[in-house]
């Protein structure tokens, strides 16, 4: 939001969407993404990514089809982003005992101790929202959004 009042000082017409709320929440979510990507600098992940290798982990065995269910995401964007964890060595897909067709997902021990890694910048990610806005805020915040869900 620091660019959109940078506009607004010089004069720039907002046209009144700085108060709707889609264009708010969009906005909110360019600058959190812009803080995910400072606070995880270096990791090579995307938030999708981190949240499928939590998924992963709390899930061991699930399906590819499951986690493009709970995500969100077509299934070609799981597919990409399950490959670029497989090829990193941070996942495996194995065959299923019960379905030869299925492939299961599982961290591998490089994955678990990366996740690891990722939880704490998370919790600085975190940390840096509760101090720019407020712990209560942002429950507060949470508790909406989860309405969409």
């Amino acid at each position: 939001m620091e660019r959109v009042e940078q506009l607004k000082e010089k004069g720039f017409d907002l046209a009144g969407l700085e108060h709707t709320f889609g264009f708010l929440l969009h906005a909110a979510w360019r600058d959190a993404l812009k803080a995910f990507n400072a606070f995880f600098a270096g990791t090579d992940m995307t938030p999708s990514a981190y949240a499928v290798l939590m998924l992963i982990q709390s899930n061991p065995g699930c399906a590819p089809g499951d986690l493009s269910e709970i995500m969100g995401i077509t299934s070609n964007n799981m597919t990409r982003t399950l490959d670029d964890l497989v090829a990193r060595k941070l996942a495996v897909r194995r065959v299923s005992d019960a379905d030869r067709r299925v492939r299961l997902l599982y961290l591998t021990d490089a994955g678990v101790a990366f996740l690891e890694e990722l939880r704490r910048r998370h919790a600085a990610y975190e940390a840096h929202f509760d101090e720019q806005i407020g712990a209560e805020r942002i429950a507060a915040l949470c508790d909406i959004l989860r309405r969409f869900g």
